[in-house]
């Protein structure tokens, strides 16, 4: 019994190391309620290639069209999104100690391990003003070797993973 548990803690371990990891943040003087209506920044630089610019642009039109935004040429706001790919390096270290009194042995041993990671970025900006009021961000580890639907299911896991926060549940 002793032995499953510990193998159930390691396998909960190593897959929440994996999970996509979000991080938002929000004007506070921000009234949600007033934004209705959106649509897109000129794209420029976004760090992604065409088809996955694509891919985030129908998955954030989708998203937002479900959960009850509608997409207008004069919006309430303005949609902004750009990734970064890059390694992320992960230290791990195990040790193992024998000692006493007067002297032990001992040994580190310290595997590097480097992933590519995508971080994606997603910004709500005022449609008037152009101040932004909500910012997200998702990392993930990234397999660049995903082509057409593989690849296309996976931004929109990003994407939905984002959405999820928006809006923000208001603090009491």
């Amino acid at each position: 019994m002793r032995v499953s548990f510990s193998l159930l803690l390691i396998i909960l371990l190593m897959i929440s190391c994996n999970a996509p990891k979000v991080f938002t943040d929000y004007a506070a003087e921000t009234n949600f309620e007033e934004y209705k209506n959106f649509n897109f920044y000129a794209i420029e630089n976004s760090g992604l290639s065409p088809l996955d610019e694509d891919r985030v642009y129908v998955t954030l039109v989708d998203s937002l069209v479900g959960k009850g935004f509608e997409e207008k040429l004069i919006p309430d706001f303005k949609i902004n999104f750009f990734a970064e790919v890059f390694n992320q390096t992960s230290n791990s270290n195990f040790g193992i100690g024998i000692g006493g009194y007067a002297g032990g042995i001992g040994t580190t041993v310290s595997p590097q391990n480097s992933k590519r990671t995508i971080a994606l970025t997603v910004e709500f900006a005022d449609g008037l003003t152009n101040s932004l009021f909500w910012q997200g961000v998702v990392e993930a580890r990234f397999k660049e070797n995903l082509k057409g639907k593989a690849r296309e299911k996976f931004i929109q896991s990003l994407v939905s993973e984002i959405l999820q926060k928006y809006p923000p549940e208001s603090e009491k």
